[in-house]
């Protein structure tokens, strides 16, 4: 349905455009053939009428038929033709004779044709500039404002008692009346809405541009380029006393022209760049013959009443030594406005800095208010900060030209950061680069907070959760080990206690059951303060505590021997507690792992200090190939082992072949010892097993 509605107004647009362009042929074949010369078709305003109507037609033709649904491209389209109707009209006119009814009713659309376009068309194309859109549902009251000025503006020029333009011809419209001027208000009315008009358009561009997207805003500077060169031509035209066609109707053109450009091209060069250079030498031009001619009145005054003075000399000395310092100052100036703090890092280091001072970067949440200001000061349409692949921060909508700054942290490689360029830019300017590798200095330091700040957060979830873990397990197993224990205790204790005058040899049955009971709760009491931390370890220490438990480990469970052997230093400095439990969980889990999945004969444990780091090692003999089938497959011991060694922050590599299986674990430590003698410490029993680890 939608395409079907598209397709029909363009369609339509073309049908108009059509007419457009018949008018056009038709003023200059019946212009050319009425004689009248050029000259006398200016005066009538035949040749401006048809160019302007002409340009409003193809632009607005153009972006009807390419946007269909912008009502930007209609309201030129039919200003054009309203321009060209009266363009048409006077050239037809020129062919009549007598002022019968038929030329004078044509006399009377020509008339009122172009008022159309100056009162209602030219101002709406403008208000609806660049979307099609009201600005907001505040100004519906223009529509109707701008609707009762075409119809005064076209009365008026109907109701002329001189017969409009056309009476020039002979050929005065309908009705021309004599009383009309008795009622000048009405076209004093009709002149403040067409100003009311116009400004009301002004203030809806500026509030766009305020409001708007990089893209919007792009859009509007393509008008404000014409307004800017309409403008400089018309003062030329004033300041040189002339009346070119050239200077006065064809920049005029332009309005179209950047509009249409604007809605279908924007991106067709950088815009910025050229407005920043036309406002620059328009401001250069303006203020050079603005000083010049103050500085001549100024020193002719001097020079009556003192001494004889070249005034224009003078003033253009003066003005030759002021204009490049004026020049350099205003360049600057627009320079800033438009490409933000390209020349000058300082600035850019200065606000992008103060935006890392206010926000909780470490804490994630300030990038996007970081990359905020950085496109705020560079005038950058969208950054993005990409972290391994994935986008962490981002503001704007990034362009598809866009250009990436690596983000390093000493030597290493935190992410990149992605600038879009602005729109006309194929590549990345070499003063954007320079200020662009200063900002990623600090925007690196800032990613890498984030990034720690995130492990440190991930680290303390852990931390919890495996705290809450504990606790629920001490829970249950005090529920449901302990605790049926400890209520059987009084049950026996209360039934022995009634049974003991009565029936003494039931009594003591019950005082055995009591000590057994009384026995597995101390076990299970036993058992739960060994997970805790195993007392071996406050009672022998770590070396001692291993060497305890390799001396425990003689057989498989099937019965195979096996020796365990450690070669650990005499002593060790003292360790943090995590450390210490840590490496006596990982050694005892790998031998378990010997134990119950391997086919080893023999392990050795291997414990000491490498400067400020702590070296574990467990290595059996035993092969993982069975009956031809490789069994090595890491479960929930080796899972275990790895984890305990990241949550400490160290290295683990678990690896093996048909020689055996390593079990290597580094840990840091807060302070480092040296190495004290090692001895060798055996049992008479067995291996770390390659087989299936549990």
């Amino acid at each position: 349905m939608t395409v079907d509605t598209d397709r029909r107004r363009r369609t339509a647009a073309t049908v108009v455009f059509a007419l457009a362009l018949g008018e056009a042929v038709t003023t200059v074949v019946a212009g050319a053939a009425s004689g009248l010369g050029w000259a006398r078709l200016a005066d009538l305003f035949v040749v401006t009428n048809a160019i302007i109507g002409l340009s409003l037609a193809v632009c607005g033709w153009l972006i009807a038929f390419h946007r269909p649904r912008n009502a930007v491209g209609w309201s030129l389209l039919a200003g054009g033709c309203c321009y060209g109707s009266t363009a048409t009209g006077l050239t037809l006119l020129a062919w009549a004779g007598e002022p019968t009814p038929p030329w004078r009713l044509l006399a009377t659309v020509t008339n009122g044709g172009w008022t159309w376009s100056l009162a209602l068309f030219i101002p709406l194309a403008l208000v609806l500039f660049p979307d099609g859109r009201l600005p907001g549902g505040g100004w519906r009251w223009l529509l109707a404002v701008l609707g009762f000025n075409g119809i005064i503006w076209t009365a008026a020029g109907v109701l002329d008692p001189k017969g409009g333009l056309t009476a020039e011809l002979g050929i005065p419209g309908y009705p021309a009346q004599a009383g009309f001027w008795q009622i000048a208000w009405f076209l004093a009315i009709g002149q403040g809405l067409i100003l009311v008009s116009f400004i009301a358009a002004l203030v809806a561009l500026v509030l766009r541009y305020r409001r708007a997207s990089d893209q919007v805003r792009r859009q509007l500077l393509w008008l404000l380029q014409a307004l800017i060169v309409m403008i400089g031509c018309f003062t030329a035209e004033g300041v040189l006393g002339l009346e070119s066609l050239i200077l006065g109707v064809l920049p005029i053109l332009l309005i179209p022209l950047a509009i249409t450009i604007a809605v279908l091209r924007h991106q067709l060069l950088d815009i910025r760049l050229v407005v920043s250079r036309s406002v620059l030498y328009l401001l250069l031009t303006g203020g050079v013959v603005a000083g010049y001619l103050a500085l001549v009145a100024m020193l002719e005054a001097t020079a009556r009443r003192h001494v004889s003075l070249n005034s224009s000399l003078a003033a253009t000395l003066v003005i030759a030594l002021a204009f490049n310092p004026v020049r350099v100052w205003l360049q600057r100036l627009l320079h800033r406005a438009f490409y933000g703090a390209r020349n000058d890092p300082v600035r850019a280091m200065a606000e992008v800095g103060a935006r890392l001072g206010e926000v909780g970067v470490a804490a994630g949440g300030g990038l996007p208010g970081v990359l905020e200001a950085l496109c705020q000061v560079m005038r950058f349409p969208a950054a993005a900060i990409v972290v391994d692949g994935t986008q962490v921060a981002v503001y704007g909508e990034p362009p598809a030209a866009r250009h990436a700054i690596t983000l390093r942290s000493g030597d290493i490689v935190v992410g990149e950061l992605l600038v879009g360029l602005r729109v006309g830019e194929h590549r990345l300017d070499t003063a954007d680069a320079k200020v662009l590798t200063l900002l990623a200095a600090p925007l690196a330091v800032a990613v890498q907070a984030g990034r720690l700040a995130e492990g440190l957060q991930v680290s303390r979830e852990r931390v919890i959760s495996g705290r809450e873990e504990e606790r629920r397990r001490i829970r249950r197993d005090l529920h449901d080990g302990l605790g049926p224990i400890l209520t059987g205790v009084v049950l026996n204790a209360d039934a022995a206690r009634l049974l003991l005058n009565t029936d003494r040899d039931r009594s003591a049955t019950l005082l055995v059951d009591l000590r057994d009971q009384t026995i597995a709760a101390i076990e299970e009491i036993r058992r739960l303060v060994y997970e805790l931390r195993p007392p071996a370890l406050d009672g022998m220490g770590l070396i001692g505590a291993l060497r305890e438990h390799a001396a425990m480990l003689t057989r498989h469970d099937d019965g195979a021997a096996l020796t365990v052997t450690l070669d650990a230093p005499q002593a060790l400095p003292d360790l943090p507690a995590a450390v210490e439990m840590a490496v006596y969980r990982i050694a005892t889990e790998a031998l378990t792992n010997v134990v119950r999945h391997s086919s080893a004969t023999a392990a050795e444990v291997q414990l000491g200090l490498s400067g400020a780091t702590l070296r574990l090692s467990v290595h059996d003999n035993g092969t993982n190939d069975v009956d031809g089938v490789d069994r090595w497959q890491p479960g929930v011991g080796l899972t275990s082992i790895r984890e305990r060694t990241a949550e400490l922050g160290g290295e683990c590599e678990i690896r093996h072949d048909r020689t055996g299986a390593w079990v290597s674990v580094s840990l840091p430590l807060a302070s480092a010892s040296a190495p004290a003698q090692s001895e060798k410490v055996s049992s008479s029993s067995a291996t770390l097993g390659s087989g299936v680890p549990a």
